[in-house]
């Protein structure tokens, strides 16, 4: 199914949200920064004050050099929070998947609600008309087979002097196959999520424009910015495999475990571990997701924290979750102190390219042509007997002779400590 992702963009929604509470602002370049801080920076600005020349992360006593005539208010979380709920409430009587992204910001999945609504771009336009009319705030809306592209739309949209903004209005719907085509000109700043060293690297090489980036081969890529090389490859060619998952789902994938004794034994920790990593995997599989990356934090028994991040493979299998839990856990606990409570998180998803198949069913082919490994169809089987008899249906067994030989060893060194 062609999956159909809106991006919700409300241009200047902080100074905006102040103007419709103080119309007395109407009209006057209006920004938002901390109160008494002259070395702070502005963390918004209005059309008027963009006008001036000001942008955001401009320094305050910059700023007032600029436009003498600023005016200046503090950030207003409340007022925001309250104005962003009021738009959600609009936006869930379409959308029945909504990722926020900050304030009045969002993601709204719209796959599969064709029948019921109706195309993508024309639920799109409803909800800015109905919006407008509603609470009077503006929308820059993008919409887009995935959340890159439709992010990018809204951002194109909010550049008041690009030619596509001009046609397009506040609405811009970049069709399925067009978005490489789209991205090609524009530059790479444009492009979300692309870390600021990576952007300075990309000058060095004169790539300034995403079409320019497409073009050079991923493995060159690769060799020059190493993991970030095939991200960057992707990204440029308007590929982006990201879910849009609610608050609510992402919560899923934390796992923690209080320790009834404050203890640094592995044989203990790492038991632990392995049931903490079955939890978030088997969570990752019934919403047919992959995580590429595992957080481990270890807090001691003195109350301070230590954390370490790894990649993961596209497989998350329980096994290579838990081999991943351990080699953050190794990074992360550098201190002799006891640990009290481990947490892990698994973040960064993609959806998945394969569902598992049990092992009595032939291996199916990954959309690369790749058959699905041997233990994908183990990995299936295992949670079908675990979803029917519970964790108490498995039990976990030493699986060569060398590695019994160190399990007893560890045993033995165990009692003789006791």
């Amino acid at each position: 199914m062609i999956r159909s992702i809106v991006f919700i963009d409300p241009p200047a929604f902080y100074t905006t949200v102040e103007e419709l509470v103080a119309p007395a602002l109407r009209g006057r370049p209006v920004a938002v920064a901390p109160a008494g801080a002259d070395r702070a920076v502005l963390l918004a600005v209005s059309p008027e004050a963009r006008a001036a020349g000001l942008t955001r992360e401009t320094p305050v006593h910059r700023a007032r050099k600029i436009c003498p005539d600023l005016v200046l208010l503090p950030p207003n979380p409340a007022l925001y929070a309250r104005a962003s709920r009021a738009l959600t409430r609009i936006l869930r009587y379409y959308a029945p998947t909504i990722e926020p992204r900050g304030y009045g910001h969002a993601f709204l999945d719209l796959t599969g609600t064709g029948r019921l609504f109706g195309p993508a771009v024309d639920v799109a336009e409803r909800i800015r008309r109905e919006v407008r009319q509603r609470l009077r705030l503006p929308l820059s809306i993008g919409v887009a087979t995935n959340k890159l592209v439709s992010e990018a739309a809204a951002a194109v949209i909010k550049d008041v002097g690009s030619a596509q903004q001009a046609a397009a209005g506040p609405l811009l719907d970049i069709p399925r196959g067009q978005e490489a085509v789209f991205l090609a000109p524009h530059p790479v700043i444009l492009l979300p999520n692309v870390p600021s060293k990576i952007r300075t690297r990309l000058d060095e090489y004169r790539l300034e424009l995403i079409g320019e980036v497409a073009a050079v081969p991923e493995h060159q890529l690769c060799i020059v910015f190493g993991r970030h090389g095939s991200t960057l490859s992707t990204s440029a060619r308007g590929i982006d495999q990201r879910p849009v998952l609610p608050p609510e789902v992402r919560r899923e994938f934390l796992a923690s475990h209080r320790l009834a004794t404050d203890t640094n034994d592995l044989g203990v920790i790492h038991p632990l571990l392995r049931r903490l990593s079955e939890r978030i995997g088997g969570r990752l599989r019934h919403r047919r997701l992959v995580a590429r990356r595992l957080n481990v934090q270890c807090i001691y028994a003195d109350h301070t924290a230590a954390a370490r991040t790894v990649s993961l493979r596209i497989g998350n299998l329980d096994v290579e979750l838990w081999d991943a839990a351990r080699r953050a856990l190794t990074q992360a606990n550098v201190k002799r102190i006891a640990i009290r409570e481990i947490q892990l998180t698994a973040y960064h998803f993609l959806e998945a390219d394969v569902q598992l198949d049990l092992w009595h069913q032939p291996p199916r082919a990954l959309s690369s042509g790749r058959a699905v490994p041997r233990e994908a169809g183990l990995q299936s089987a295992i949670d079908r007997i675990t979803g029917r008899w519970g964790a108490r249906g498995m039990r976990v067994g030493v699986g060569s002779r060398e590695e019994k030989g160190r399990e007893d060893g560890k045993a033995e060194r165990r009692k003789e400590q006791e």
